[in-house]
């Protein structure tokens, strides 16, 4: 019997290998691909909030995330890919913590053409335009709208 740590470590094959019905996921690409968009449209508290989506909205797919992909999920950012089943789809998931905490995700069922594309496209630019314009936006709401709180004055005209 294997302890709890030697079962975790363990390398059981190809991990980032989901098992699906073919004829199921071919039918059903748009429909799913489309419950992605909805469940990638706003940001998530972290990463394990939108894991545990991720693996919802697969599971009314009859499709399970390998436990093994629960570890990818732990870090700030990361870029994944799995295959799915014997067919020629990948499902392809995205995820990045933005300095608010903010977990903003991407995940489609796409072919291996579209893939390369993804992973090819660099989107560090526009990441950057992104946080810029965010941290302008702080600055202009915490000039506006923080007001100096004197607390150790013994002021109450302020509360």
């Amino acid at each position: 019997m294997l302890n709890f740590k030697t079962f975790i470590n363990e390398d059981r094959g190809n991990s980032m290998h989901i098992e699906v019905d073919s004829s199921m996921i071919n039918n059903n690409k748009e429909t799913i691909n489309a419950d992605f968009d909805r469940l990638t449209h706003a940001p998530y508290k972290n990463s394990i909030i939108f894991y545990n989506q991720l693996r919802g909205t697969l599971e009314r797919f009859g499709m399970l995330m390998p436990p093994e992909a629960t570890k990818q999920f732990l870090k700030f950012e990361n870029e994944l890919v799995f295959t799915l089943g014997e067919t020629d789809l990948y499902l392809y998931v995205v995820y990045n913590t933005q300095k608010n905490s903010q977990v903003d995700a991407y995940t489609q069922i796409v072919h291996e053409d579209e893939l390369q594309q993804l992973m090819d496209s660099d989107d560090m630019d526009d990441a950057k335009e992104i946080d810029d314009d965010y941290d302008d936006d702080m600055n202009d709401y915490n000039k506006n709208y923080q007001k100096k709180m004197d607390y150790d004055s013994g002021n109450t005209g302020e509360y």
